[in-house]
């Protein structure tokens, strides 16, 4: 929801016209931009980066993937 709300007012549209009309692609654009815009953000104030959300091994990650699976 708040994908789409984000989405909604960057691009001047209304939240049911996004969930209409944008993509799965469009959804992990806006997802890695604000990722990307937090990362940023922290790094430049100098504050600590969350080292779970940028350094998952493979590992870390197939469990991930296969708790959302199941």
């Amino acid at each position: 929801m708040i994908t789409i709300g984000r989405m909604a007012e960057k691009y001047n549209m209304l939240p049911h016209q996004v969930e209409q009309n944008a993509t799965t692609f469009d959804f992990m654009i806006t997802d890695v931009l604000a990722t990307y815009e937090n990362y940023l953000q922290a790094k430049s104030k100098g504050g600590p980066l969350d080292p779970k959300l940028y350094n998952l091994s493979t590992e870390q990650l197939m469990a991930i993937n296969n708790k959302v699976k199941s």
